[in-house]
């Protein structure tokens, strides 16, 4: 599961989940989330473990492509 905590436009903190990294990618491919790609990202976790990630919404789909999930299923 990915969960995805982001400041919106207000300031106001946001969660949004995925159960896959597919669902994910999925969402991103097809701009299924009204989440801005400007927003910035307080926590990312992939399957409960927190990534350290530090910046946008939309950064978050190039960060993925460059980590080894595997070593946390």
């Amino acid at each position: 599961m990915i969960e995805i905590t982001y400041l919106d436009a207000s300031k106001n903190e946001k969660t949004v989940t995925f159960e896959s990294y597919e669902d994910f990618d999925r969402s991103q491919q097809a701009c299924l989330i009204g989440v801005a790609d400007y927003y910035p990202v307080q926590k990312l976790t992939y399957n409960g473990h927190d990534l350290d990630y530090h910046g946008t919404y939309g950064d978050i789909f190039f960060y993925l492509k460059k980590q080894d999930l595997s070593q946390y299923n």
